[in-house]
This record gives C-alpha cells, structure tokens and sequence, in this order.
C-alpha cells in the first residue's frame, strides 16, 4: 500500500557509505524523480554535490551525537569542524542525531555559535520518537526554539508494532507542539507510520502540512514513484 500522500513530501535517505557508482545511483534517484532533498553521510558529501549542484537539490550530512561524558567539549570540537568541512563541501544542512537526554547539553554549548556555523544552512535535529513522552516535551521545544533549529527530524529505529504506541506519541508531540521549525521524518521502509503520522499531522497540526518531509531508502522511493 502506498502512501497517500504528496510525492514533494519524498526526500531520499542515501546510503551509508561513500562509494562513487552507489552515490552516482543517488544521484541519479534524486534527479529522475525530482526529490529535492537528500541525506548522506559526510564523506559522500563532495562527491554527490559535483552530480547534483546544478540542479537545485539541497544535501544533508548526517551525524550522530556520541556518549559526551568528560570529553565532550572535545568531542563537540570535533563535531562543529565535521559540520563546518561538510558546509565547504556543498552540503545545505547538517542532521545531528542524538539521544533525547543529551538535548540540553548540546543546545547550552551550540547556541552561542549557531547563527555563525550554519549562516544559510539548515540545523536538523534528530531525536528517537520512542524516547519523546509527555514529561520531555516542553524540554525538546523549548531546546530546538534556543538553537533555531530548522527542523526536528523523528526517527524511529525499532517498531515494536502496537507496543511503540508510535499513534499516541507522535499525537502527543503534534498536540503539544511549540517548535518554530519544519517537521521530518526517518521511518524507514514504512508505509503504514508513514500514513499515520501524515493522517495525525493532518488532524491535529495541519499548518505543518506544506513543511513536513518524509526521508525514504531508494526502494522506497521506486514504489512511491511508480
């Protein structure tokens, strides 16, 4: 069953690796079906954005936010060096996913420098919808308001089927939303959450309608395309 939704909500989800005939793959998937974003690891960055910058698609590098504990000024150096290379390289925003309890921390270090790192970029946070409850949500607007993100991004990286009670967290997320960003989505190869998160943001939010992305493997995006 597909999705019935608008394909200019597709964005594709590249792969992992950097391997030039996979990304020329990629690219070709982008600009065959007209996707306008796409999001790959940041080695692939520059090698995807000499196929695609002449053609209006916008590039996401995507990182993951790692255990900080001591050493997390460094690590964070690291990350904002990573972020500011993949810029240089053609990327149009960076996706930093991180644990929903590592939020604050990031956003108390990021803000101060955030206007000047992603200066005509796009900020995308990525958090684990199965770690949103009602007791974290003022913490997770207020926290993408204070960095001026410009998009939270959910994922889901298990589906325990009705035991993710996916409906009754993403409702309340919709139902308690407080962020100035666009809404995203990494569901994997998904039709039936796809539905339910375009049939909820329809009924509870549908201003965020026109900004809602949904980020889908290739596979996916044949059969949506056909």
């Amino acid at each position: 069953m597909k999705p019935d939704f608008d394909k200019k909500m597709c964005a594709l989800w590249g792969v992992a690796g950097e391997d030039e005939t996979e990304l020329a793959r990629v690219a070709n998937d982008v600009v065959k079906n007209d996707v306008s974003k796409v999001s790959v690891v940041p080695g692939a960055v520059p090698v995807l954005w000499t196929w695609l910058e002449k053609n209006n698609k916008d590039i996401y590098a995507r990182f993951y936010l790692e255990k900080m504990a001591e050493k997390y000024s460094d690590k964070l150096s690291m990350l904002i060096q990573n972020i500011n290379t993949a810029f240089k390289q053609g990327a149009y925003g960076a996706q930093v996913f991180m644990h929903m309890n590592q939020l604050t921390g990031f956003v108390n270090e990021m803000h101060v420098i955030r206007d000047d790192l992603f200066f005509n970029r796009d900020m995308s946070i990525g958090i684990d919808i199965m770690e949103l409850s009602t007791e974290n949500l003022t913490t997770l607007f207020e926290g993408l308001n204070k960095i001026n993100a410009t998009s939270l991004i959910l994922v889901m990286t298990r589906d325990d089927g009705d035991m993710s009670d996916f409906v009754g967290r993403l409702y309340g997320v919709l139902s308690a939303w407080g962020a100035k960003c666009d809404l995203h989505f990494a569901l994997g190869n998904n039709f039936v959450r796809m539905e339910q998160a375009l049939r909820l943001v329809a009924a509870i939010r549908p201003q965020l309608m026109e900004r809602m992305s949904f980020f889908v493997t290739d596979v996916m995006l044949e059969k949506v395309f056909l």
